[in-house]
């Protein structure tokens, strides 16, 4: 039986290195990557201003392919889920049914999340 197929939501933080952690020590869904939003006037992780050099040092580490948003600044919520939503029908197109978050401990981040 093949496991569902995953992407890891990537924040560059501890709370989705912990998930990734968690969901591979699980083994139920098989991760095809990472996802993150970068900011592309600043080439910084939209969450927590991480530089894209210290990303791609991640990235390298856990030999994953990283899936990007790129966002423009400001930038809307109407962007925002327009351009991850245009990002994620690629992913559907491969297979990906599941996105694990690290942030859900949080009721109203996890309620928009689930949504």
């Amino acid at each position: 039986m093949t496991k569902p197929r995953a992407l890891v939501s990537w924040s560059s933080g501890k709370d989705s290195a912990w998930a990734l952690h968690q969901v591979l020590t699980d083994g139920e869904l098989e991760i095809t990557g990472l996802l993150t939003a970068i900011t592309t006037p600043y080439r910084r992780v939209s969450m927590h201003g991480v530089r894209e050099s210290l990303l791609a040092e991640q990235v390298r580490r856990v030999n994953l392919p990283l899936y990007t948003v790129s966002l423009p600044a400001p930038c809307s919520n109407e962007v925002y889920e327009a351009r991850t939503a245009a990002v994620l029908d690629g992913c559907k197109a491969k297979g990906v049914t599941h996105i694990v978050f690290g942030d859900l401990f949080l009721e109203d981040i996890r309620a928009y999340r689930e949504t």
